[in-house]
């Protein structure tokens, strides 16, 4: 199959191009002439596909609590809003219901079902700290223990890619060290430590931050904590919900520019409420009223997750003010090689053929996973 457009995102810009796509890869990027193609987008833009580490469920289902049918809708759905890879992401629970749920998405993603690739289980909880719990169960959280990481490698099947640890509770840092030695990637979340702690996490292996600024302490400019580690150490990933509710837009750009093109990863944080309209819902673990702006929250007022897409974070980061390389980067190429992911996130020969094709406006025209037309 050939498609081409005269916006096709090559090399952090948009040019024209043609892909010549064969069993799923991308074989080729030439230029663009007036052959016949297979399609022609016209000015339609072609961008890599979206990739969200960071998403907990879709029309009720939380993925602690996951079903078969619910992975497989869900999966399905994302392709909607221009997502072509995501990690399943558990929370805080008790441990036989993360078990067992493990159990039931490594069984989805050795099918290879049609939608959107699962790259893995994302880890988000419950190896956290009580301070900066958030909306997750107080009851069901663990301190960090090898022995007891095990039991979730085993149900997983080895498919957990990404582990958020509240580093401060990680004696010695010994799981940060084991997760390392094993290229699990390890985030730092709903986490109280200081800054000094956060900089010996990273030496001991952490690679990223869980939903920055959310989840963790205050940066004072004495005390910059999580928050100021985050946007300090170069090196590290910082994850940013990008819907102008958890994070305020200004401090969003702010983030941004202190990360750069290279090392900002844009998320949703979408739980089970995505896919359901405004209203007070009664869930397994938790009673969520959905406002109008798509996010929930619990009756204290505490934000519980959101409803949002990928397509939408891409669109407000442009909205906010961040520069287009860093935002497309922050929703492609850069989740991906958090994950060593190094045949997914741009448009180049050898690449699988992970693709979205969106209007001006962001809206989703089409979405190619290994090639396949999704909509």
């Amino acid at each position: 199959m050939i498609i081409k457009s005269r916006n096709v995102w090559v090399n952090e810009k948009f040019c024209e191009a043609k892909i010549i796509i064969e069993d799923g890869i991308i074989k080729d990027v030439v230029s663009y002439d007036d052959d016949v193609v297979d399609i022609d987008y016209g000015d339609l833009k072609i961008i890599p596909g979206l990739v969200d580490i960071h998403s907990h469920g879709y029309n009720g289902m939380n993925a602690n609590y996951a079903t078969y049918d619910g992975l497989l809708h869900w999966t399905k759905q994302l392709c909607k809003e221009g997502v072509t890879s995501y990690l399943v992401t558990t929370s805080t629970a008790n441990k036989a219901s993360l078990l067992k749920s493990m159990e039931i998405i490594a069984n989805v993603i050795e099918r290879n079902v049609d939608g959107a690739n699962i790259l893995g289980i994302h880890m988000e909880g419950p190896l956290i700290s009580f301070e900066c719990r958030g909306a997750q169960s107080p009851y069901d959280i663990q301190k960090p223990d090898v022995d007891d990481f095990k039991d979730f490698e085993k149900a997983s099947k080895d498919h957990i890619r990404l582990v958020c640890i509240a580093s401060e509770m990680d004696k010695d840092h010994k799981l940060i060290k084991y997760c390392h030695n094993k290229n699990i990637k390890v985030t730092l979340g709903h986490t109280n430590a200081s800054y000094e702690e956060c900089l010996k996490a990273f030496e001991d292996g952490a690679d990223s931050f869980t939903h920055t600024f959310n989840g963790m302490n205050s940066l004072h400019h004495r005390k910059p904590g999580v928050p100021g580690a985050a946007m300090s150490i170069d090196e590290m990933y910082a994850e940013c919900i990008c819907d102008g509710v958890h994070v305020h837009k200004s401090v969003v750009k702010a983030l941004s520019r202190c990360k750069g093109k290279d090392k900002l990863i844009l998320v949703t944080d979408a739980v089970q409420i995505k896919g359901l309209k405004p209203g007070v819902y009664e869930f397994v673990d938790r009673t969520v009223t959905i406002g109008e702006d798509g996010c929930g929250r619990l009756a204290n007022g505490k934000l519980a997750g959101s409803s949002n897409s990928m397509i939408k974070m891409l669109a407000n980061a442009i909205a906010f003010g961040i520069d287009e390389v860093s935002a497309i980067n922050a929703c492609t190429k850069n989740p991906c090689e958090l994950l060593n992911e190094d045949h997914k996130g741009i448009i180049a020969k050898g690449y699988d053929a992970d693709l979205v094709v969106i209007d001006n406006d962001y809206n989703v025209k089409e979405t190619y996973v290994l090639g396949k037309s999704m909509l």
